[in-house]
């Protein structure tokens, strides 16, 4: 996979320059990219865009991005997206782990470093691609 030309990917953290980071580095591999500033526009944007990959920042105020993950796997139009859990307090995974839900697809700590991130989504896609056949 060269590229993510074939890709829309929303990309969820309320903080404005580690959202602009991931949007970047995404958009420079030519992925369609949509920003959520919150869970709630997030949960809104991925009902009405169906993107094939979340990035979901966990620590969020009003709806924090657990609980996006939970209301995700627990919708049946949205539970196959794949989630990439992006946090800079890795104590926070418990939020995703403790739940009744699939584990994510991927996780990222904070920061990120671009190396990373481009091989985290990319093999989450790839992986998807194929389990969707």
């Amino acid at each position: 996979m060269a590229d993510l030309s074939n890709y829309k990917i929303l990309v969820v953290d309320d903080d404005p320059d580690a959202r602009e980071f991931i949007s970047t580095v995404l958009g420079d591999e030519q992925a369609t990219i949509i920003e959520a500033r919150d869970g709630n526009e997030a949960m809104e944007l991925a009902r009405s865009e169906k993107p094939d990959l979340v990035t979901l920042d966990i620590s969020m105020p009003e709806k924090s991005g657990a609980q996006v993950y939970a209301e995700m796997r627990e919708d049946p139009e949205l539970k196959n997206i794949p989630v990439c859990i992006v946090s800079g307090q890795p104590e926070l995974r418990k939020l995703i782990y403790q739940r009744i839900v699939p584990p994510p697809d991927g996780y990222l700590d904070k920061p990120i470093h671009e190396d990373n991130l481009l091989m985290s989504v990319k093999k989450i896609l790839v992986l998807a691609s194929r389990s969707n056949r």
